[in-house]
């Protein structure tokens, strides 16, 4: 409530009883001559009529004041609701959400990348293992299929869990997965289960840091 408001109220108050004690008074003195009994003089009458139209005229100009207050109230909060509005629906602009579209293009572009990468060294490495005849580390071989072994891990010449759609479609599941995270917390039930897709449990072990940081 603004300060001119309060003092606005304040007056009117002030102003209904000042015109209550006069209503009173009048009323009083009324009853007096209607009674027949200690006599009013028409004097005395016409100052506490005075006084009444008085009190009647400084109720009418406080409920003025008030009902002004309220107007300014009213239109310094739609300028503040407006102005929120503004900055607000400004920070999420068209530009802003192009930027940030821009931002997971890129990102998304990285990933066929990293994708394309990825099966071109797998085919790359199985090609030099085998001209190098090092048949110890070829698990598998039928005509291009390749399945060899480098340092204690297996790459498949044919794997299909690291394709662009692939990871694309563990970003998605994963991206699901923990918006039901808040709601299953809140209802004390444990989180749901990431997908059993290598990257997708790393995604699932980085959910977890984080919310293990923001409790700490």
């Amino acid at each position: 409530m603004s300060e001119q408001m309060t003092a606005a109220q304040a007056q009117l108050e002030d102003a209904r009883r000042q015109k209550a004690e006069a209503d009173d008074l009048i009323a009083a003195l009324e009853e007096r001559v209607q009674s027949g009994g200690e006599e009013v003089t028409a004097l005395e009458m016409g100052e506490r009529y005075g006084v009444q139209r008085l009190a009647a005229l400084q109720q009418r100009r406080a409920e003025q004041l008030v009902a002004d207050a309220e107007a300014a109230d009213l239109e310094r909060r739609r300028q503040e609701a407006e102005e929120t509005a503004r900055q607000e629906l400004e920070a999420l602009s068209p530009e802003v959400l192009a930027d940030a579209c821009e931002a997971a293009l890129k990102a998304i572009d990285e990933v066929q990348r990293l994708a394309a990468d990825r099966q071109a060294a797998t085919r790359r490495h199985a090609d030099t293992f085998i001209d190098l005849g090092m048949s110890d580390r070829i698990v598998h071989r039928d005509g291009g299929w390749v399945v060899f072994e480098a340092g204690g891990g297996r790459y498949d010449t044919h794997e299909n869990h690291f394709t662009e759609r692939a990871l694309l479609a563990v970003i998605e599941g994963e991206r699901n997965r923990r918006k039901l995270i808040p709601g299953r917390r809140a209802k004390g039930f444990t989180d749901p289960e990431p997908d059993r897709h290598i990257v997708a449990q790393l995604l699932a072990a980085k959910t977890d840091v984080t919310t293990s940081r923001e409790a700490a």
